[in-house]
C-alpha cells in the first residue's frame, strides 16, 4: 500500500515524503512540476518514492495512480500558495487548484476507499484573528481568512470535513504555521519565499539585508512539519479533525540574522525602511497553540531556533542542497 501524495515535489512536500520514507511508506507524489535532481536521488536512497508530473484537478489522472500504486491514504497538500498580485489576475486558478483539486483529492479516496486524507491546510485561515493576544487555538479562535489563498484553504478544509460527514471518510486537517527549511526555492506557485531563504539568498549573493521590523513569528522546520503529518497520517484513531501544526515557540527573522552574522563575520543586516526581506505581512502574528496535537499523539516539534539554525545549515553545506 503507498500515499499519495499531492504537491508532492513543492518543499513542503518533499520533507512530508522524507519522513513518510522514513517510516516504511511507499510514497507516490504528483505534482505539475519535476522535483530537484538531488531531492530524487536522496528520497530514492531511503525508500520507493515515485514521481508523478500531473495536476490534482485531473480526474482519470488521479484513477490511474490509485490503481496503479495501490494508494491507501492520501496526504493532499497541492495548493497555489498566491500573493496580492496573483489574486488580481489569476484567482480562478487559485480557487481551482485550491478548492476543487482538494475536491478531486477527496473524490479519487472516496471512489477508491482510502484509509485516511490529510489536509494541509494554513494558519492563514485564522486571518484577522491572528492578531490577538493569545495563542491561536483550534476550537477558542474562530478562522476569519482575508486573501484568496486563506479563503480557499480553510474552504478547502471545511470541504474536506463535510466530506467525512457525508461519507464516512477518515479525514484530518493540518493549519500549519509559516514553514520553511530543506528543499524551498520557487518552484512558480509560491509567490513570497520564506523570509529565512530570502536571508540565505541575499547571504550567498553577498547582499545586506534590510529587515522592516524584527519579524516575530513561529517560524515552524519543514523537517517538523513532515514527521506532523507522517504522525497524523499513521496514528490509530484521533479524537480531533482539526491540528495547528508548529514549533510552539517564536522568534525573530532578527535572531536568526544574529546568528547568522556570528558564522559568518562578513554578513550584515540591519531593520530599516529600505527593506529588502519581505515578512509576508504588515504585522507579526500570535503563535499556533500546539497543545492539541501533542496531547493527542506521540508528536513534539524537535526543531527551535538553535535546532533548525544548526540542520538547515547543515543541510545547505551538503552535497545535495539546491536552495
Amino acid at each position: 500500500m503507498a500515499v499519495l501524495l499531492t504537491g508532492g515535489t513543492g518543499f513542503v512536500g518533499l520533507n512530508v515524503a522524507e519522513a513518510l520514507l522514513s517510516r516504511g511508506h511507499a510514497v507516490v507524489a504528483l505534482d505539475r512540476a519535476p522535483a530537484p535532481q538531488a531531492a530524487l536521488a536522496a528520497l530514492r536512497a531511503s525508500g520507493s518514492f515515485t514521481v508523478i508530473e500531473g495536476s490534482v484537478t485531473d480526474r482519470a489522472l488521479l484513477d490511474r495512480v490509485f490503481r496503479a500504486h495501490d494508494i491507501d491514504r492520501v496526504v493532499q497538500a497541492a495548493a497555489i500558495t498566491a500573493g496580492r498580485e496573483r489574486e488580481r489576475r489569476a484567482a480562478a486558478e487559485i480557487i481551482s487548484t485550491n478548492l476543487l483539486g482538494t475536491i478531486e483529492a477527496l473524490e479519487a479516496a472516496r471512489r477508491h476507499a482510502a484509509h485516511r486524507l490529510v489536509y494541509f491546510s494554513s494558519s492563514s485561515v485564522y486571518g484577522e484573528n491572528s492578531l490577538a493576544d493569545d495563542p491561536l487555538d483550534e476550537a477558542a479562535t474562530a478562522p476569519i481568512p482575508d486573501s484568496l489563498y486563506a479563503i480557499s484553504k480553510y474552504a478547502g478544509e471545511r470541504t474536506a470535513l463535510r466530506y467525512a460527514t457525508l461519507h464516512g471518510m477518515d479525514v484530518v486537517c493540518a493549519r500549519l504555521s509559516a514553514v520553511f527549511g530543506p528543499w524551498e526555492r520557487d518552484t512558480g506557485v509560491r509567490d513570497t519565499l520564506s523570509p529565512i531563504v530570502q536571508v540565505m539568498q541575499a547571504l550567498k549573493n553577498g547582499g545586506e539585508v534590510v529587515l522592516p521590523r524584527a519579524g516575530a513569528r513561529d517560524w515552524v522546520y519543514a523537517r517538523d512539519v513532515g514527521s506532523a503529518i507522517a504522525t497524523l497520517l499513521d496514528a490509530n484513531s484521533l479524537p480531533h479533525r482539526v491540528y495547528n501544526v508548529g514549533p510552539g515557540q517564536r522568534w525573530t527573522v532578527a535572531d536568526w540574522c544574529r546568528k547568522l552574522a556570528e558564522r559568518h563575520p562578513g554578513f550584515h543586516w540591519r531593520t530599516g525602511k529600505d527593506a529588502t526581506i519581505d515578512l509576508h505581512g504588515l504585522t507579526d502574528r500570535h503563535s499556533l497553540s500546539v497543545a492539541r496535537i501533542v496531547a493527542d499523539t506521540e508528536w513534539q516539534p524537535a526543531f527551535g531556533l538553535e535546532a533548525a539554525f544548526d540542520d538547515y545549515l547543515g543541510w545547505l553545506d551538503g552535497p545535495g542542497a539546491e536552495a
